[in-house]
């Protein structure tokens, strides 16, 4: 008797049992230590997982892996989602990870969105309670660990955009059970001393590495602060609570920096319009005064032609009453003579006091323009020190040279740029001198064997 069942190929049979597989078990979660682990060229990621009794291979593939964030490591923990399924070439059952993280994680997020929900409900996260960052920062706190890798870049940055800028660093750590509270107190002494704006900062990690800067004691800490605040803490990627309350969110500790520091140039243009500024105020401020005194000039009518007038008018009076009796014209003339001497006394009297009220005014106004003066010098004199102390010719004068290649004028900022029997222009802070390479040394190797000659 010929049995009913169909023939299988293998490979058919294989399939099959792959679709039921991803029927029934279209995804899992598991939980295991990494037995093995293998990153192939593609990008994917081959790897066993096992725990006390048994074991199963896994791939997790390229487009998937990249959002882990954490390379496994053999013999550690995790948590994945995945799909069941068999590989056909070989007939083994795998795992396909779609999602992986780090074994106590998913309790972690979870603290996470329970904190951020709470806070953001008090309006800790709020964008109307965040200020803006002063346009010009002199004094400048950073809140990290001395031996951070994040505190070299912040430095690094400051360094190259502004060294103006005087800086102070609050030593706490930045990971582990005790740095939540050490960072509260670092920002609370940060906060107490008076500079332009603070950082907060640290280099990447795990979510238990950063955990700190999630944990409310920090976030409050930060939300508290009366200084603006710039917090970065780790990769762009990680966005900690403590960020969120922060008046400013920078991608990286560098990012953070830069935030808080306008260039040199910036504050030396910011200084040149302030000065101009101050040039027309002055000049407009001396017209309007020029305007004022011609005005009370103009207003003011001398002793000598008020007597003219009152003459004139006598004149006339004598011409039409020349019959007049002698007594009459005497009486009028001391009448005349004696308003004169009135009218001279009081226009005398009105001129004095309005010399006195003009002199009061030029006074007072002279004064506040020479106290602005006085503080716009003192700014200048500030930054143009710090200039002065940054100059290239400051450097030539300690010693340092600055070499041009010849004929091209091309600036030698490295050894590998120049060739045996180059000549090369040597700029010394009182001349120069005309050099040929006879030959090359690394940095720290003895110079017996080569070097420049003068020319």
């Amino acid at each position: 008797m010929i049995d009913p069942k169909p023939i299988f190929s293998i490979s058919q049979f294989v399939r099959l049992l792959n679709d039921q597989l991803r029927q029934h078990h279209s995804a899992v979660r598991l939980k295991g230590e990494i037995a093995s682990f293998t990153p192939a060229s593609s990008g994917h990621w081959y790897l066993t997982l096992k725990d006390a009794q048994a074991q199963i291979k896994a791939v997790m593939f390229r487009p998937r892996n990249v959002l882990a964030g954490f390379r496994p490591v053999v013999g550690e923990q995790v948590e994945v989602l995945a799909q069941l399924a068999i590989y056909e070439q070989r007939g083994e059952l795998q795992l396909i990870v779609e999602v992986m993280r780090k074994a106590g994680q998913g309790s972690l997020h979870e603290q996470y969105l329970q904190l951020k929900n709470r806070l953001a409900q008090e309006g800790l996260f709020d964008s109307d309670r965040k200020r803006r960052l002063p346009g010009m920062v002199f004094s400048l706190g950073v809140v990290t660990s001395l031996q951070a890798a994040a505190l070299a870049d912040v430095r690094q940055a400051l360094k190259r955009r502004c060294p103006h800028v005087q800086y102070t660093v609050y030593h706490t750590p930045v990971q582990g059970e005790l740095a939540a509270s050490q960072i509260a107190l670092a920002l609370g002494k940060a906060d107490a001393a008076g500079h332009d704006a603070l950082v907060l900062c640290r280099g990447g990690g795990s979510l238990e590495d950063l955990w700190c800067f999630n944990m409310e004691e920090v976030v409050r800490a930060v939300a508290a602060c009366h200084t603006p605040i710039v917090v970065g803490v780790g990769h762009e990627s990680d966005v900690t609570l403590a960020e969120l309350a922060a008046d400013v969110r920078a991608a990286t500790p560098t990012a953070a920096a830069e935030l808080v520091s306008a260039p040199t140039q910036e504050l030396l243009a910011h200084i040149d319009r302030l000065s101009q500024q101050l040039g027309r105020r002055a000049r407009q401020q001396w017209l309007a005064w020029s305007q004022a005194v011609d005005r009370a000039e103009l207003g003011l009518v001398t002793p000598t032609a008020y007597v003219q007038a009152l003459g004139a008018r006598l004149n006339g009076l004598a011409a039409r009453l020349p019959s007049a009796l002698v007594q009459g014209i005497k009486f009028k003339q001391q009448t005349l003579l004696h308003q004169q001497a009135i009218m001279t006394v009081a226009a005398r009297q009105t001129i004095q006091h309005q010399q006195r009220v003009f002199d009061s005014q030029v006074l007072a106004h002279s004064v506040g323009l020479r106290r602005n003066l006085e503080r716009l010098e003192t700014r200048l004199s500030q930054v143009a020190g710090v200039l002065q102390a940054a100059s290239p010719q400051r450097t030539l004068d300690r010693g340092f040279a600055f070499l041009q290649k010849q004929p091209s004028g091309e600036v030698l900022g490295r050894a590998a740029s120049a060739k045996p029997g180059d000549a090369v222009v040597a700029t010394l802070a009182d001349g120069k001198l005309m050099l040929t390479v006879e030959g090359k040394a690394r940095a720290g190797a003895s110079s017996a064997g080569g070097g420049a000659k003068s020319g």
